[in-house]
């Protein structure tokens, strides 16, 4: 996604990288999000399951939102997962957007969380996407103080939402790690970097 389809614009910097479309890569960025869409949606195993995409259409199509505003923020999201896998030492533990109640609702609790098990003590990064045709400052102030929410750390409630999913996936050994980020004292706030990612969307197919 960050080498074939966008690439890194002359007006970014170190601290605020800045990525656009390639000139011509739009079917490259298109063929990504197909299968990034069915993944963060419904997850690949799932669809293995269902016999693969084509039997697996209806559940990926009943799946994804349909009002525009809905689609922006769940693929703004979708980005901002994938950028910081992608692109920093941390990991997103799980891609919630497969535990959406309600298709055209966006959902609650911090947009990502993320982890630097490497780190000692581990680091938590608290991002806060925001998507649409423009955004502007305004939007970034806003999210700027949606991040410093709870003392700047990450929602208790996404937290637990986190442990209680890995837990269920069997990943016990990722879940302890967010159940000890609960404990009071667990988590400083030296140790939390906090993430605006802002997606400016056009022509959304």
């Amino acid at each position: 996604m960050f080498t074939d389809w966008l690439e890194v614009a002359a007006t970014a910097t170190a601290d605020v990288p800045i990525y656009c479309e390639g000139l011509g890569c739009r079917p490259v960025g298109l063929a990504e999000l197909t299968k990034l869409v069915a993944d963060h949606f419904v997850g690949n195993e799932t669809v293995l399951k269902m016999g693969g995409y084509v039997k697996a259409l209806i559940t990926i199509r009943n799946s994804l939102p349909t009002s525009k505003q809905t689609r922006s923020g769940d693929l703004g999201e979708l980005i901002a997962t994938e950028y910081v896998d992608a692109m920093t030492p941390y990991r997103v533990p799980l891609k919630k957007l497969r535990w959406k109640s309600d298709r055209q609702m966006p959902m609650h609790g911090n947009d990502v969380i993320a982890v630097d098990v490497k780190a000692n003590p581990v680091r938590v990064l608290k991002g806060e996407s925001k998507s649409g045709k423009y955004v502007g400052k305004a939007v970034v102030e806003q999210a700027s103080e949606g991040l410093d929410a709870h003392g700047g750390r990450p929602n208790p409630s996404t937290l637990a939402f986190i442990t209680k999913r890995l837990y269920e996936d069997g990943r016990d050994k990722d879940a302890r790690v967010f159940e000890k980020l609960q404990l009071d004292g667990a988590l400083t706030a030296k140790n939390v970097e906090q993430l605006v990612c802002p997606t400016s969307i056009t022509n959304t197919p």
